[in-house]
């Protein structure tokens, strides 16, 4: 599994702790009863998406070429970078692309018996 990499402001460890949980559930095959209709679940599953469009929109800017003539240095990228985070929070508390809804969704069902 490649390294994950995670966006200025977000700690590293609580993000970590977010993504063991889920993955543990996953892994179990069933979602834990603490997770059923949980507000933990939804702003788990809110903040994912907010990541994910972080990152869409980081890639999106980086292929945009530079043209040098006015350049903000690393100034210029510290104010993108957090700018993208914000608006990253703010298109996922909008709705967004509709993958925290699907993720809730998931996880809050419960596994058929296939026996």
């Amino acid at each position: 599994m490649p390294p994950l990499i995670f966006p200025p402001g977000i700690p590293p460890l609580q993000s970590v702790n977010k993504i063991d949980r889920v993955q543990n559930a996953l892994e179990s095959g069933k979602a834990p009863d603490s997770f059923k209709s949980d507000a933990r679940l939804k702003e788990a599953c809110f903040e994912l998406e907010s990541l994910f469009i972080n990152y869409l929109l980081k890639e999106m800017r980086a292929t945009i070429p530079k043209s040098g003539f006015i350049s903000g240095g690393k100034a210029e990228e510290i104010y993108t970078s957090m700018l993208d985070s914000q608006l990253a929070k703010e298109m996922a508390s909008k709705g967004g692309i509709g993958l925290s809804s699907l993720l809730c969704d998931q996880l809050c069902t419960e596994p058929e018996d296939d026996e």
